[in-house]
């Protein structure tokens, strides 16, 4: 991994970083979303299945399209993403052996650190009660997903101005002084236009890869 600058604020992805993308294919959560549209008789409201996608996309827009459905059945959008979460099983997700927590006490003891993801806390905590055994509440650092920038009734991803901005903001660091980890090209290519510096997650270089690149 080559880091030309020293970082001030690491930025982990959750989905297809914390866990491999075969433990947990993003066509389990459209699947919940259109069960969860059954029980409000919103068909028409229903995602594609896609046979091909992985954990990566198209997550992010998802939780807009949760927004528009929540406010037509009169519900809080998140009772309707906690009927999703409740749909889903995370007991394919391997729990940690490469004693990644401890890592990230570390990295948090050098740099600022965060997890940032465009899914939502409520899979995120599934997630990490299924890798880790903890919450949220129990990270060394903050955690900030689709709803960090949420603005006008919309959500916006994690690699969005508004996003970027909002996390500038809350840090009080430039995005130029970031560095992403995540395993969608897509994003180190759109963060890449902030001025930040990021390591792509792969089958050949992991999380634990780049975590004891950054200790070093």
């Amino acid at each position: 991994m080559n880091i030309t600058k020293q970082p001030k604020l690491i930025l982990i992805d959750c989905d297809g970083v914390l866990y491999h993308p075969s433990e947990l294919n993003v066509n389990t959560m459209l699947l919940a979303f259109n069960a969860a549209c059954d029980e409000f008789n919103m068909a028409g409201e229903k995602l594609e299945i896609n046979a091909n996608l992985t954990s990566r996309k198209p997550i992010g827009g998802i939780y807009n399209r949760i927004l528009s459905v929540a406010a037509k059945v009169d519900i809080e959008p998140k009772t309707f993403i906690t009927k999703i979460i409740n749909r889903i099983d995370y007991s394919h997700i391997t729990p940690d052996t490469d004693n990644i927590l401890e890592l990230f006490r570390k990295l948090s003891k050098k740099y600022r650190v965060c997890i940032c993801s465009n899914n939502h806390i409520q899979h995120l905590n599934m997630v990490l009660q299924a890798k880790f055994g903890i919450t949220a509440q129990q990270l060394p650092f903050e955690i900030f997903d689709a709803s960090f920038a949420e603005q006008d009734g919309r959500y916006f991803t994690k690699q969005s101005d508004v996003f970027i901005r909002k996390l500038e903001k809350h840090f009080g660091i430039n995005a130029a002084d970031f560095f992403w980890i995540d395993d969608d090209m897509g994003v180190v290519n759109d963060v890449a236009a902030f001025g930040c510096e990021a390591a792509q997650i792969t089958q050949d270089y992991r999380l634990i890869d780049a975590l004891n690149d950054l200790l070093r």
